[in-house]
């Protein structure tokens, strides 16, 4: 049996469109007998994932995502202003932090006292909120960042894959506006492996679409790095750092490539 963190986003699927041959794949994984843990950059709660996953038809698995991960750095009595998806302020709140949604604030301000901002994927962005999650920062908060992706992996309208400015866009908004640098909590930095590895143990393979996270996520946990061209990093991207140990054009074709090199 070996332990695979599988990404989500550009890996299972793309946008809200289930990839060729993901669902499949990842039968197969579970049924030849590996464990499966979806693990996402996308600052949403696991159970929201879990529901994406079920409607398209994906064998139930369990997520996580770089909200628990930004959660598990914050301290009991911390008082957190979030810029991000309701269900990140979810995160906060079943955790058992004093949350204010940014969303919930006037536009105007002023900025509430808090003890940590912390910065997750959101879908439509404001000058305002964005300027009341700098005040905070500058008045002393911790400035987390759930991810610094640069781009977010969907389908357009005409079917054409695009890539839209991932949350790093929204983080360097605030870090620039407020003067601060933010800690990141998502892959492929310390406190997503430290979640992966406290709640299930060690990884053997790390599948992903960039080499930026995923494949420094590989080796931060000494995994084998599986890359997949169906997401951010194109066949003329390669060669890529870190190097992977297997490439394929999509998940069910790297799956199929380990799965043969455990049978021989």
């Amino acid at each position: 049996m070996q332990r695979w963190a599988i990404d989500l986003d550009g890996v299972v699927w793309r946008g809200s469109e289930l990839l060729p041959g993901s669902a499949a794949a990842i039968s197969r994984l579970l049924d030849a007998g590996h464990e499966v843990i979806f693990c996402t950059n996308h600052a949403q709660s696991p159970e929201t994932k879990q529901r994406e996953l079920e409607r398209l038809g994906v064998r139930a698995c369990p997520v996580v995502t770089s909200a628990e991960a930004a959660a598990a750095q914050c301290v009991g009595g911390d008082r957190v202003l979030v810029l991000g998806d309701p269900t990140l302020v979810e995160v906060f709140r079943t955790s058992g932090f004093d949350t204010i949604d940014v969303d919930d604030l006037s536009e105007d301000g002023p900025a509430p006292e808090v003890d940590v901002v912390v910065v997750g994927a959101l879908r439509d962005w404001s000058r305002s909120r964005v300027g009341l999650a700098a005040d905070a920062v500058r008045a002393g908060a911790r400035f987390l960042a759930t991810n610094d992706d640069a781009t977010y992996p969907v389908r357009g309208s005409s079917g054409r894959p695009r890539l839209l400015p991932g949350n790093g866009a929204l983080v360097a908004a605030v870090a620039v506006t407020a003067g601060a640098t933010p800690e990141v909590t998502g892959k492929p930095h310390a406190a997503t492996a430290e979640l992966l590895v406290r709640r299930y143990g060690p990884v053997d393979v790390m599948v992903g679409d960039k080499p930026e996270t995923d494949g420094a996520l590989a080796a931060r946990l000494g995994a084998r790095f599986a890359l997949v061209l169906s997401g951010v990093t194109a066949a003329t991207d390669l060669p890529v750092t870190p190097d992977p140990f297997v490439v394929g054009a999509d998940l069910s074709a790297v799956v199929d490539q380990l799965l043969d090199m455990s049978s021989v």
